[in-house]
This record gives C-alpha cells, sequence and structure tokens, in this order.
C-alpha cells in the first residue's frame, strides 16, 4: 500500500548503478528497508546527497506487509540541518551515532518514544552550541534506557558500578567489569542531565576516551552481536 510516515536514515549501501538500499528508523513502521531506485540521474543525484546519517525525511512508499523490501515513491527532508553536515565534529558524532542505532535496533516494532528521543537528539546536536564533544557519550547513557539495559542513578557518594549487573554499588566488584567511583560518578551525572546541560561536564580527551570504551563495553556485554563500529577511532582522534 502507498503510505507516508516520517523517517531517520541510519545506514545505506549502493545496490546498483542506479539504486541503492537504506536502512530508515521510521515514525509508523518502526526499522524498516526501503529500495531508492533512480540516483544516476539529475534529479536522482541530488537525492542520493540527502542520504546523509540521521537525516530526517518525510518519506512516501509502497509498504508490503511481511516483506523486508519496501519501495520508495517520494522524500523530502523533514528537518534541514544547519551545522551537521559542515562541521566535523558534529558529522563524526552523527556517524557514530547512526552506527550505534544500526547495529542495536532490530525490531520492526513500533516505538514512538524512541524515535521521539533520536529525533530531538539530531536537532539538539544541530543546533546546541556548547558540550558537542560530549554529546556521544550522553547519547550511549540516554540510550541504555530504549535498549532495555538503562541502569538507575545512585544517590550522592562513591560508589562503583558494576557493568556485570548494570548497577552501582558501594562494594567493589569481584570480577574486571566495572566502573571505579570517579567513572561511576560521571556516568551517574550523565543519567540525570539533559542534552542542554553537557557542557557543564569538564572531561580530559582521555578520560572522555576512557569512558567511551567502558560505555561500548558495558553495551557489548547486555547486547551480544553488537557490531564493530567504523567510525569509533575516527571518534577518539577528534575529541581526544
Amino acid at each position: 500500500m502507498l503510505t507516508r510516515t516520517k523517517a531517520i536514515l541510519l545506514h545505506n549501501l549502493r545496490y546498483s548503478d542506479n539504486s541503492l538500499i537504506a536502512h530508515f528508523y521510521t515514525q509508523e513502521y518502526g526499522r524498516l528497508s526501503v529500495m531508492v531506485k533512480g540516483i544516476s540521474s539529475r534529479r536522482g543525484s541530488a537525492r542520493f546527497n540527502y542520504f546523509q546519517p540521521l537525516n530526517i525525511f518525510n518519506l512516501e512508499l509502497y509498504y508490503y506487509e511481511n516483506r523486508e523490501l519496501h519501495n520508495l515513491r517520494e522524500m523530502n527532508l523533514a528537518y534541514v540541518p544547519r551545522r551537521i553536515h559542515g562541521d566535523i565534529h558534529r558529522s563524526s558524532v552523527a556517524m557514530f551515532i547512526s552506527e550505534i542505532l544500526y547495529s542495536i535496533i532490530r525490531e520492526q516494532d513500533v516505538n514512538r518514544m524512541l524515535f521521539d528521543f533520536i529525533e530531538s537528539s539530531v536537532i539538539s546536536l544541530d543546533c546546541m552550541t556548547k558540550g558537542i564533544s560530549n554529546f556521544h557519550l550522553w547519547f550511549l547513557v540516554a540510550f541504555t534506557d530504549y535498549a532495555g539495559i538503562g541502569p538507575s542513578c545512585a544517590p550522592a557518594g562513591d560508589y562503583y558500578f558494576d557493568m556485570l549487573t548494570g548497577q552501582f554499588t558501594p562494594l567493589q566488584p569481584a570480577h574486571r567489569d566495572f566502573l571505579e567511583p570517579e567513572s561511576a560518578g560521571i556516568l551517574n551525572r550523565l543519567l540525570q542531565m539533559p542534552a542542554e546541560g553537557i557542557d557543564s561536564l569538564r572531561l580530559s580527551g582521555d578520560e572522555r576516551t576512557d569512558l567511551l570504551t567502558r560505555l561500548l563495553k558495558y553495551y557489548s556485554l547486555h547486547l551480544p552481536g553488537i557490531r564493530q563500529i567504523r567510525s569509533l577511532e575516527v571518534l577518539k582522534d577528534i575529541f581526544r
């Protein structure tokens, strides 16, 4: 059937000289794979430039029940980013987040709250003027709740964070997969912090890299099968 939905681009790959397959997270259908044809034409070439990580679209497509691949009829940008694609810091964060989402989001079930969270995060990344170097950390922490692995906040004090149980604890765990009180304290702050507040988080390059590595380890412990994130090293170098 012919239908319309808002959609966020997670990933795309060239299928032939004249087409590509785009993977979206949509407002109405969850994750969808969509065939896009005609990209070698003059009009199609311009449209191909729209396929940037986390771009938000209005799609008109032929949706087929019980099929994995759907066909695009028409598209336009629902939100025109002003800064993301012209800024290497923002574009690197967008690439990283899109890889994370593409790797983790599998189900086609509709989750409007998740869609709204991703959409508002993209707009925040585009509009904010401070705190961009910490945005990927904030996003990873906030997304744990939507991924079903979100820890609860800890009360004030020195706590370890046990990555196996996903809990803050006053005692050092007997295994190696934990955060020391200093890093656990940063995690606890991020759990309670809106995107607009991340500029208040002062981290050195080494602290930022270490926490990023630990957060990805936490994801891998609770979500087996997560893909290798290709943009990770670029992100580490840019915000080191």
